[in-house]
């Protein structure tokens, strides 16, 4: 029985990739933040870095047969998207 991608994996490829960390380590080092969405402000990418990881988590999406619930997924585990200053 092939796994499910979880929230949790979308969630890591961001954090690892640019960050270096994962969603635990979060927890673990931001605990009161991590209690809110407030968390991903701690941890902002480009735009271009989003797009990235929109297509990468898309393309994972869509090979394990998940044809519906992409907005909820993108909402949980989207990094956010620091505006750029001009």
């Amino acid at each position: 029985m092939k796994k499910e991608t979880t929230i949790e994996e979308l969630r890591d490829w961001w954090l690892e990739e640019y960050y270096n960390t994962n969603s635990k380590e979060v927890v673990n080092n931001h605990p009161k933040e991590a209690k809110s969405p407030d968390w991903f402000k701690l941890y902002p990418v480009t735009q271009e870095q989003h797009d990235a990881w929109e297509k990468w988590a898309k393309e994972r999406l869509r090979k394990e047969g998940v044809k519906s619930g992409w907005g909820f997924a993108y909402l949980d585990s989207a990094p956010y998207v620091e505006n750029q200053k001009v």
